[in-house]
């Protein structure tokens, strides 16, 4: 370089060798600048350009109707040369190479949204551009908002989703860094096409939110993501051409029943299926980088957590242990992932999309591959403790909470059980403003009804376990990490923290996360919740995890909430004999008005059922119930805890499938039997009702004061022939009810007044 040439002269000449249409933009770009400081005017130049070519005239022209003289390319050139000149005379050489390398890496980004928004672009060309425009003088060229957001724009509706309102909240956020790490854990496909579906650009929309929050000083909570990789879209689509399934592909279109017949064999043939050897190559790539550690594989379908529909558990998510040969662990992956795939096919997400009006929709699926949060333990790998937490509290068990306090349920192990209703166990549910207005006060309630088994991976039997907390404080003791904020010790019907306390030999540990909850962690998870809420613009619901050391965030969707139904208070002038059923806790706000039908299963007879294969035959039973009636025109009333997934004497195993056209479901819990309902709020099934507008309310008939009519819901005569013949051997459990048969044309109402902490239902004349 010679001594005397400015460093942007040289770069512009290495530029204009290069690229000369980047040197033109370069000259624009400086035509601009100096204009918009007033340093030049573009009708001077355009007299200065007519003397530098000797044209004669005006070049300016004076008839407003008639067209400028058109510039020609000799004269663009002059002006372009007149750009370096004036530059060179107004401006801090500096300024002048701050604009080379802007336009240099304005191109760049310009190139990479090109490449985004053709499909056929090869991803791993997508990928090395993206590289080069985050490797191009960092720090030096800030490009302008437009520029990026634009950007940003076309890798959102090319790696993540098409989706407008999604797309409007993503381009504010996700930066193009955040997709090269996203291209860098991208499982590669034959086709281009995919994207990663919902659950896996939540994820990282919600990680960018945050991390935006920490740019910006809001936000120095310290989170993680777990360990992810994904694979796009159009691998479920290769899988099935590879395997020769295409005519499953319409089994969406059948009768549900025929969907729910044909199903075990559709798994199986997924099962059965080989994997495309460029899809198959990838994942074995995968898991040399990841190494032997447990993963979690879960569904990111395209239509899976956006707003309105969830889709919350609708799809699998299985855990595999990835321990052994390198051959093992892929087989045992695809199992997996293939198992996940046929899910797509599965009744209840097949009936969900129905009744949105999604059927039509290609639905894809994504796979989200993440190593499991947590640590080893004697062969064991589980979290401290996990969850799900929700921005709003629309189930509040006291008048004190507040619907913006926000809530999570908590679970020591794995959060399957947490957003699954499981067995005989309970997780701690909290209200995270004012997270002392526990769902039990007394220490005795708290002991019964706290969490009894724990899901944890076991690594040495390469499976997923469900472990009694007794067996499991035996074989790993105080190792639990964080047992100090987990456990509280249960000693003579009293709770006291393990803290500066001598253990002894009959002491009861119990899950209660007092120090937990006492600690900073509610509000820095409702803190997480407000930003990613204020982000996203809607309430959120967030899956997270904690190793002992970190909080990790799992998952993150919109959240759907139940419409808010105007203040109606419960008539008093309801004859005694007109009272069907009342509630007084866990009461949300609704009025449901004219209900034709009550189906209802008694606790009693329920719990007297002979066998597994009964109670699963009542499931069935609701399930053509739900199809025979006019939706919306009756209630279900039944068990503890309707969609079981554990022991099923605690409540019906219905799906959703089962009983999506109900308007109210309501759980019975009765002092003789053993159902204590546990709050649905906060689970997936929960979230099915939500969605689907029915009304959730827990009953405890033998409480103090409360209703239960049990001449009209035990007594009445019994419909089943008549709805559902072929199962009219359960008579004496199943009953359904013809309340205007039974009631001399009148209708059963349902008053809920969710400031007054009370339900009633009363029969009654239509619109009363």
């Amino acid at each position: 370089m010679s001594p005397t040439q400015p460093p942007w002269r040289e770069q512009f000449q290495d530029l204009r060798g290069r690229r000369p249409d980047l040197a033109e933009k370069v000259c624009r770009k400086l035509l601009v600048d100096m204009q918009r400081q007033g340093l030049v005017d573009f009708d001077s130049l355009d007299d200065e350009v007519t003397q530098v070519l000797h044209l004669s005239g005006d070049r300016r022209g004076s008839d407003p109707n008639r067209p400028k003289p058109k510039m020609s390319r000799e004269g663009r050139t002059a002006l372009y040369e007149l750009a370096i000149k004036y530059a060179e005379r107004y401006l801090e050489p500096e300024d002048i190479l701050a604009a080379i390398l802007l336009t240099e890496k304005r191109q760049l980004a310009f190139d990479g949204a090109r490449l985004a928004e053709d499909v056929e672009t090869p991803l791993i060309e997508l990928r090395e551009k993206i590289q080069e425009f985050l490797e191009f003088a960092p720090g030096e060229a800030i490009l302008p908002r437009a520029t990026i957001i634009g950007t940003r724009a076309a890798l959102v509706r090319r790696l993540l989703t098409d989706q407008l309102p999604f797309i409007a909240v993503a381009k504010k956020f996700i930066r193009v860094s955040d997709f090269a790490f996203l291209l860098d854990h991208l499982i590669p496909t034959e086709g281009n096409q995919g994207r990663v579906g919902g659950k896996a650009a939540g994820l990282l929309l919600a990680r960018s939110i945050l991390e935006h929050a920490n740019r910006q000083g809001r936000f120095d909570t310290e989170f993680k993501i777990p360990e992810s990789y994904f694979v796009p879209s159009n691998g479920i689509l290769e899988f099935i051409e590879h395997n020769g399934l295409e005519e499953i592909i319409n089994v969406k279109y059948q009768e549900i029943d025929e969907v729910r017949e044909e199903y075990p064999l559709v798994e199986r043939l997924f099962k059965s299926g080989a994997f495309p050897p460029i899809l198959h190559k990838g994942l074995e790539e995968m898991l040399w980088k990841i190494g032997e550690k447990p993963l979690v594989v879960r569904s990111s379908s395209l239509l899976e957590d956006r707003i309105g529909h969830s889709f919350s558990g609708k799809y699998k998510s299985l855990f595999i242990p990835n321990r052994g040969t390198i051959e093992r662990r892929l087989a045992e992956l695809e199992d997996a992932i293939s198992e996940v795939y046929a899910s797509i096919f599965h009744p209840d997400p097949i009936e969900y999309r129905k009744d949105r009006g999604l059927l039509d929709f290609q639905e894809q699926m994504g796979i989200l591959v993440q190593v499991v949060v947590g640590k080893e333990m004697e062969g064991l790998l589980m979290p401290a403790f996990a969850g799900v937490a929700f921005s709003r509290c629309e189930m509040r068990w006291s008048p004190r909470i507040k619907r913006t306090d926000g809530m999570a349920r908590l679970v020591l192990g794995l959060g399957t059980r947490a957003v699954d209703r499981t067995g005989d166990d309970w997780p701690v549910m909290v209200a995270l403003d004012q997270p002392n207005l526990r769902v039990l006060q007394q220490p005795e309630e708290v002991y019964q009804y706290s969490q009894h088994e724990v899901d944890v991976v076991d690594l040495k039997h390469g499976q997923f376990e469900s472990v009694e907390l007794e067996t499991l404080l035996k074989r790993l003791g105080r190792r639990i990490p964080m047992a100090n904020k987990i456990f509280s010790i249960y000693r003579h019907r009293q709770l006291v923290p393990i803290l500066g306390l001598m253990m002894q030999s009959d002491d009861q540990l119990v899950v209660t996360f007092n120090g937990l909850l006492n600690s900073s962690f509610p509000r820095q998870l409702k803190h997480i919740l407000d930003l990613l809420e204020e982000g996203l613009e809607e309430p959120v619901d967030v899956e997270f995890a904690h190793d002992g050391e970190h909080l990790y965030v799992l998952q993150c969707r919109a959240l759907s909430l139940a419409s808010s139904a105007s203040h109606i208070p419960i008539p008093q002038d309801i004859s005694d004999g007109d009272k069907i059923f009342s509630a007084t806790r866990f009461v949300q706000m609704a009025q449901i008005r004219n209900l034709e039908w009550v189906v209802v299963i008694d606790p009693r007879d329920y719990e007297q059922l002979p066998s597994r294969e009964a109670m699963l035959r009542v499931a069935k039973a609701v399930g053509a119930i739900n199809r025979k009636l006019t939706p919306k025109t009756f209630i279900l009333v039944g068990p503890g805890r309707w969609g079981s997934r554990g022991d099923i004497r605690l409540g019906v195993p219905v799906t959703y499938a089962d009983i999506c056209h109900t308007t109210m479901l309501l759980e019975v819990a009765r002092k003789k039997g053993s159902y204590v309902p546990d709050v649905s709020f906060g689970t997936h099934f929960f979230q099915d009702l939500v969605e689907a507008e029915i009304t959730y309310l827990p009953l405890y008939p033998d409480g103090e004061g409360a209703i239960w009519n049990e001449e009209f819901l035990n007594k009445s005569p019994n419909a089943i022939s008549e709805i559902v013949p072929k199962f009219t051997d359960l008579e004496e459990v199943v009953k359904i009810i013809d309340v205007r048969k039974v009631s001399d044309g009148r209708y059963l109402h349902v008053i809920m007044d969710g400031e007054a902490e009370r339900a009633l239902a009363f029969l009654g004349p239509e619109h009363i």
